[in-house]
């Protein structure tokens, strides 16, 4: 009896140590594109989210965001940080990141996104550009 204790106990303890990074999240980048020499912006603004629900995927939700430069310099490799975060508690349910290219000054792109999401689950999107000048 003490050694199938002892054997459960050892299960626990390795799955915990196994399964603990599965909970992390990644952090987004909290400065809205990388400070350089010029004057490029990058900014991204949402324009579509929907849910839906099939038979292959189940609960995912579809946003579509444009990422547009407002500055006068080319910013290269442009990156698009999007998450699916849980409103009732803030946690992080999915993350993507979505590289868009260069911009130049004044141009913009539209990207897509499918996040993986729980069904009756209230849920807002957060993306953050990330860019070189």
């Amino acid at each position: 009896m003490k050694k199938t204790s002892m054997i459960l106990c050892m299960i626990f303890v390795i799955a915990g140590a196994t399964f603990a990074g599965c909970s992390s999240v990644r952090q987004l980048p909290t400065i809205p594109g990388q400070v350089g020499a010029g004057n490029s912006q990058v900014q991204a603004t949402l324009l579509n989210e929907h849910d839906h629900w099939d038979v292959s995927q189940g609960c995912y939700y579809s946003v579509q965001y444009q990422v547009f430069n407002t500055g006068n310099t080319t910013a290269r490799n442009v990156k698009l940080y999007v998450e699916l975060i849980h409103l009732n508690d803030n946690a992080i349910r999915d993350s993507k990141e979505i590289y868009v290219g260069t911009l130049g000054p004044g141009s913009s792109q539209t990207v897509t996104a499918e996040l993986d999401g729980e069904c009756l689950r209230d849920y807002n999107t957060q993306a953050v550009p990330v860019y070189d000048i």
